[in-house]
């Protein structure tokens, strides 16, 4: 597979950079930038051969098979598009778009893709490939907690970790702590109940207009379990706050960094029968998805973050704005 990088972002040192080293069968071909100088330089330092100076160059290349985009959310909408119509499959990061609605025509256009040409669209939902998650599910599908009750789950920052200058700040980028943080806790809780919560009500703190420096939501599901998630780019707390919690009628699972257990993680079980604490694996997650992704393509298989699942997330994060009284992220016009 040969591969591009479409924007010369920070999260691609993780995302693809580090992992690509131990994968054989992905090749870094080239990587595009807003202008040809940065994307020199970015391709000096990642030792990529090629360097293109606009999107569309990248796009358009015959060299090219995939291309991992790292754009603000808000661009995300058109340039998979642009990708999918050039024949070329698609890692998108998360979330897949500024919006539901983009997502609903980001996600029709991958399965058209698909069907015709066995392309792929994937969302770089990185956590969801990690060793950590089959650990989690085999707590909860134990019986060991007895029926569930309640699920929460957060990602908070202390203030000044994103500082305002940064375009998570920028509302018509995409910006947002339910965007960038909250999208996280709202996959885990409905990861954790195999279904979409309902949103109940939320409620945010806007310190710069109409984007929430922090977000909580209450939810609810059909069967009756209670559920609420919070996000923060102004938390109180000296640390990162990142966790998921299912409580149930005989015990309780806390997942601490579900996010990234490569930079530390732990599962701890409260039951009838006393305490457990679970080692998790320091294997990278962006390892993992990568590995999928390349999997995905050979197989032709829609991996698990694609589909009704990238929809289901942003329909639940649009969700979240309207019920905090926020407009939901706007379309950028282009």
């Amino acid at each position: 597979m040969r591969l591009g990088l479409l924007a010369a972002a920070r999260i691609t040192s993780s995302a693809i950079i580090e992992p690509v080293v131990n994968l054989e069968g992905v090749d870094l071909v080239a990587v595009a930038a807003r202008d040809l100088d940065r994307a020199k330089q970015s391709a000096d330092d990642w030792d990529i051969p090629m360097a293109f100076g606009s999107y569309e160059e990248l796009v358009a290349s015959d060299d090219i098979d995939a291309i991992y985009i790292a754009t603000p959310a808000a661009l995300h909408h058109r340039w998979t598009l642009a990708a999918l119509e050039a024949g070329k499959h698609v890692l998108c990061e998360k979330p897949l778009a500024a919006n539901a609605a983009e997502a609903r025509e980001m996600v029709d256009a991958g399965a058209a893709a698909l069907d015709a040409n066995g392309q792929i669209l994937m969302e770089a939902y990185h956590w969801r490939y990690h060793p950590m998650v089959d650990q989690m599910r085999v707590v909860i599908d134990s019986g060991v907690l007895g029926d569930i009750t309640e699920v929460a789950a957060r990602f908070n920052l202390p203030d000044g970790a994103i500082p305002r200058t940064d375009i998570r700040w920028d509302l018509g980028l995409g910006g947002g702590a339910t965007m960038d943080l909250g999208c996280y806790p709202l996959q885990w809780v409905t990861w954790a109940m195999g279904a979409a919560p309902n949103v109940v009500s939320a409620t945010a703190e806007t310190p710069v207009d109409g984007i929430d420096g922090s977000l909580t939501a209450q939810l609810q599901w059909d069967d009756g379990v209670s559920g609420q998630i919070e996000s923060s780019m102004i938390g109180p707390c000296d640390a990162p706050e990142i966790d998921l919690v299912v409580v149930g009628t005989s015990g309780q699972m806390v997942a601490i960094n579900p996010l990234a257990p490569q930079h530390g993680a732990k599962i701890t079980v409260d039951h009838a029968h006393g305490a457990e604490l679970i080692e998790v694996p320091t294997s990278t997650t962006y390892h993992h998805q990568l590995v999928a992704f390349e999997h995905a393509i050979d197989t032709g298989t829609p991996p698990i973050t694609s589909g009704d699942d990238s929809l289901a997330t942003m329909e639940l994060i649009d969700a979240c704005y309207e019920a905090a009284g926020l407009i939901v992220r706007p379309s950028l016009r282009t």
